[in-house]
């Protein structure tokens, strides 16, 4: 796995930047307090959005043992690793393998970057950048604006069986600042880890769903 490209670093969509030291007093601290708990319930929102998923899936999900702030998961798919990347790569078709996503808007695209806007069906936006490395089947993307860094890589991998992928996604979610006086690591550790679980989830059950014999 590649470490998040460190000219391309972005935050969860929609939030001012801090307008003052957060340890300042008076009417600035106040600002700066209500800017970070605007930012903590963006990426929780950012991180909740996808609803829970009711029964058992073959997935693995723990913490990275060289970040503390990366949750990795990992699952296997019945297809071939090029039609799940390509799917993967086919941002309009997020609205089908993921339900909390309805509507999906590619605002410009030039080779494997690409800007997106993805609207989920509780009316939230996320504007996501995508810089994708196809020769290993790598999706990489992050929410771009605000202060509460979040990034995630998905690569497709040959299974142990013919015409099966292994899929691994790794999760980074942090908050600095104010923002982290709201929403702990534990917090956000554990959101991780449902934002993980769920959406390979919904990866297995897309493609399983279009497995031959299905």
């Amino acid at each position: 796995m590649q470490d998040r490209p460190s000219d391309t670093c972005r935050s969860v969509d929609t939030l001012a930047p801090y307008p003052c030291d957060p340890a300042a007093s008076g009417v600035g601290a106040h600002v700066a307090r209500g800017q970070g708990m605007r930012t903590a319930l963006v990426l929780l929102v950012a991180l909740a959005a996808t609803p829970a998923v009711a029964g058992h899936s073959p997935i693995r999900v723990w913490e990275s043992t060289d970040n503390a702030s990366v949750t990795e998961g990992e699952t296997t798919l019945d297809v071939d690793p090029d039609t799940a990347y390509a799917a993967a790569t086919d941002y309009p078709k997020w609205s089908a393998i993921f339900p909390d996503i309805e509507r999906v808007i590619v605002t410009k695209q030039q080779g494997d970057d690409a800007r997106v806007t993805l609207i989920h069906r509780d009316g939230n936006r996320d504007n996501v950048h995508f810089h994708n490395t196809p020769q290993a089947r790598m999706v990489w993307f992050e929410d771009t604006g605000g202060h509460a860094e979040v990034w995630a890589e998905i690569v497709f991998v040959p299974g142990d069986r013919d015409g099966t992928t292994r899929v691994r996604s790794r999760l980074f979610a942090d908050v600095h600042g104010v923002a982290s006086l709201v929403v702990g690591s534990t917090k956000v550790r554990m959101m991780r880890e449902q934002r993980i679980a769920s959406d390979l989830t919904h990866l297995h059950a897309y493609f399983m769903a279009r497995a031959p014999g299905s």
